[in-house]
């Protein structure tokens, strides 16, 4: 079973996708030291220069967590 993310993470993951690309500077608590970690897990990957994006791993793993915390998607 994949580790589970943090609540930054969750966040994270929640607003980035294929086509949407951030970075921290998006995020009001959401920093560096939280995206390093997921690049670590490839749970994400650089879309440019400060700039992420989900990978297939940080999608499933996200899915996994709204179903199993029971969060629905707004």
């Amino acid at each position: 079973m994949p580790q589970r993310p943090s609540n930054r993470e969750m966040k994270a993951l929640y607003h980035l996708g294929e086509d949407n690309v951030l970075g921290p500077d998006d995020f009001k608590d959401v920093g560096e030291k939280t995206f390093a970690g997921m690049l670590k897990k490839k749970w994400i990957e650089e879309a440019g220069p400060g700039k992420y994006r989900t990978t297939e791993k940080g999608r499933i793993i996200h899915d996994e967590e709204v179903y199993f915390t029971g969060r629905s998607k707004r």
